[in-house]
């Protein structure tokens, strides 16, 4: 039970890749952030060692292809996630499920992974299929009564919202906290908040315009209330530093596919312990329950940790993949990852000033994110048509063009996109 603060950066010399059953694995050098005195980062961000930049790109072979600026939509994959896959398939043709308690081996290292991610412990981890899976795991299991509400934010992806409008069958309220200017803040989510309140959820990051929300001063709202506080963490899995603990969330879910750099269709719902008992899945099945294995005769004690959420058999392949994007992640180290996330965004943020480009995502420092949004003149579907045929990855989001960088993002990726958005 090992939780983030108390758990020392990865060695990088130590770090290995993993194959979907544990007794291959096969070393690979460190691409763990360095520090040096050198850079074209603005305004005394981190500089970045310039091979180790070189050693992120190699692992994403998409750089080689076109300018990625839509992380915040799908990402591609590195190397080592696409390696994994192929570890996996070529196991299971060859083998069948010979190695199969090598396979589940291999989910609860992800597991493991997963939680130092987030800065919980293990039984508080569940896979789900994805945020959408995730947050209706929390919105169908939470005990409620008839004339209890819930509060999310207006301007919400859709994943955090149809959840909680499924409530109304049940005679809950959903309430819509107000977005003014793109912003969200802890007044315009109290002004909805009354007795009747159990649960506030919010998304992390604003998946429109980028503006990364006061988790913190929510958290510490909502635990002096005894309101659950869940989060839609999507958009800041696998790019901002996330502390489940230090931001007082109840319950978290995130699908892969964004930020951390995984296939779709496979993520993580983190419950805490504080919950735990008195959230009940709604969806069972033999994997629910004590003693798995054990088929016969029934019973029915279902799990005490997170794990009683996940009904049936694993997709194993999806949690392989999502392990070694993970594993990429911790092996940079979660501040680290943001540190250079944000350079990135200041790089780009810069470049976009300079050339005269309206910003339309939040202007305060400690609201920015991986995402930039940023006006256009024309419809925002035709900017980003014209960027896609320069090789430009983006989406047309909260009236602009929608970028996300990442960290392997260099500035001959922030030249080329905005010369492109200065020609269109």
């Amino acid at each position: 039970m090992v939780r983030k603060n108390s758990w020392s950066r990865v060695d990088p010399l130590d770090f290995s890749i993993h194959s979907s059953y544990g007794s291959r694995s096969r070393p690979t050098p460190s691409i763990a952030l360095d520090v040096m005195q050198t850079s074209n980062i603005p305004h005394g961000s981190p500089p970045v060692d310039r091979q180790r930049l070189a050693a992120w790109r190699r692992e994403f072979p998409s750089t080689g292809a076109c300018v990625h600026f839509n992380h915040a939509g799908v990402a591609p994959v590195s190397r080592r996630v696409a390696d994994a896959v192929a570890a996996f398939i070529a196991d299971a043709r060859d083998f069948a499920l010979l190695h199969y308690s090598a396979w589940e081996r291999r989910a609860d290292e992800v597991r493991a992974a997963a939680a130092r991610l987030v800065g919980g412990t293990s039984d508080e981890i569940a896979f789900a299929a994805g945020t959408s899976d995730g947050l209706s795991i929390v919105a169908t299991g939470y005990p409620w009564a008839r004339g209890d509400s819930v509060v999310t934010a207006a301007e919400e992806f859709p994943a955090n919202v149809y959840p909680w409008w499924s409530l109304g069958e049940r005679g809950v309220e959903t309430r819509m906290a107000e977005i003014v200017g793109g912003r969200l803040t802890v007044d315009a989510i109290a002004a909805q908040v009354d007795r009747s309140t159990r649960v506030v959820s919010v998304s992390a990051v604003d998946f429109a315009r980028g503006q990364r929300r006061p988790l913190a001063a929510l958290g510490e709202f909502c635990r002096t209330r005894g309101i659950l506080f869940c989060v839609d963490a999507i958009q800041a899995l696998g790019a901002l530093d996330l502390d489940v603990e230090r931001d007082a969330i109840d319950c978290l879910a995130a699908d892969g596919h964004k930020w951390l750099c995984a296939p779709e269709g496979c993520g993580v719902l983190y419950v805490s312990r504080r919950w735990l008992d008195r959230l009940r899945p709604q969806r069972l099945g033999w994997k629910s329950v004590t003693d798995q294995g054990r088929y016969l005769p029934y019973h029915f004690d279902l799990k005490s940790e997170a794990a009683k959420f996940e009904c049936g058999s694993f997709n194993f392949l999806a949690i392989s993949a999502l392990g070694a994007a993970i594993d990429l992640v911790l092996e940079i180290g979660t501040p680290a990852m943001e540190r250079r996330v944000l350079a990135v965004t200041e790089m780009l943020r810069t470049a976009l000033r300079d050339s005269g480009h309206d910003i339309v995502s939040p202007d305060a420092r400690d609201e920015w994110s991986g995402i930039t949004t940023v006006a256009c003149a024309g419809p925002p579907e035709a900017e980003v048509a014209r960027l896609r045929a320069a090789g430009i990855i983006a989406s047309p989001r909260g009236g602009g063009v929608r970028l996300s960088p990442h960290f392997y993002s260099d500035e001959d990726d922030v030249a080329r996109c905005v010369g492109a958005l200065g020609a269109a």
